[in-house]
């Protein structure tokens, strides 16, 4: 079997920024931004996210992850390597591509090889929509998932009606709904269900 882990580049080829704020039982709590770079047709994605959640003034919970995805002229997903502070407690995910039909993983919830096609778990990247299992970018940690298309639906970026499709993706410690931009399969949109309802809304993109 061929590992066909991938991005479709050409749909992401003018995007160089996104930006979301993230919301927790309708507070804002922190941001997580992602950045597009290029390079002799290698495609860099790096993704930060901070957030700290207070009660009666006092923070409580505080988490700090940072990403980088590196994927080859093809498309492929070549490497990635991420560390986060969750609350003080240090995990981290590496993957780098061997051939066409594995990868080694060393993570804080998984070390080995892994034949099987997957997707990382930042969501920026449409591609986790084909997929039946995704791992984790905080510790490496492998899901199974089902993705069901919900609907189509006209939501509000940065002032602007803008069409999209709602996509469900559920599984073990998996509860999260996509908005994907129709024009383009930008993400504008998540909502994810654990330990409260987690929102992150776009504001800019670039």
């Amino acid at each position: 079997m061929t590992c066909k882990t991938s991005a479709h580049v050409q749909h992401y080829a003018k995007l160089n920024e996104v930006k979301f704020d993230i919301f927790r039982n309708d507070q804002k709590v922190g941001y997580h931004n992602i950045i597009f770079s290029r390079n002799n047709g290698v495609l860099t994605v790096q993704n930060e996210i901070k957030f700290n959640i207070k009660k009666l003034g006092i923070s409580f919970y505080d988490y700090f992850s940072q990403g980088t995805e590196v994927y080859d002229k093809e498309g492929s997903l070549f490497e990635f390597v991420s560390e986060t502070s969750d609350n003080k407690k240090i995990k981290y995910c590496k993957i780098k591509k061997q051939d066409n039909k594995k990868y080694l993983i060393d993570g804080t919830n998984f070390k080995g090889i892994l034949e099987k096609d997957f997707a990382i778990s930042s969501y920026w990247n449409h591609e986790i929509l084909k997929k039946t299992t995704q791992i984790s970018g905080i510790s490496c940690k492998i899901k199974d998932q089902k993705v069901s298309f919900l609907r189509k639906e006209t939501i509000e970026v940065n002032k602007v009606k803008t069409e999209s499709l709602v996509f469900d993706i559920q599984g073990t410690d998996l509860n999260t709904q996509v908005w994907f931009r129709e024009k383009d399969f930008t993400i504008v949109k998540q909502v994810l269900n654990q330990k409260g309802t987690w929102r992150y809304e776009v504001q800019a993109i670039k």
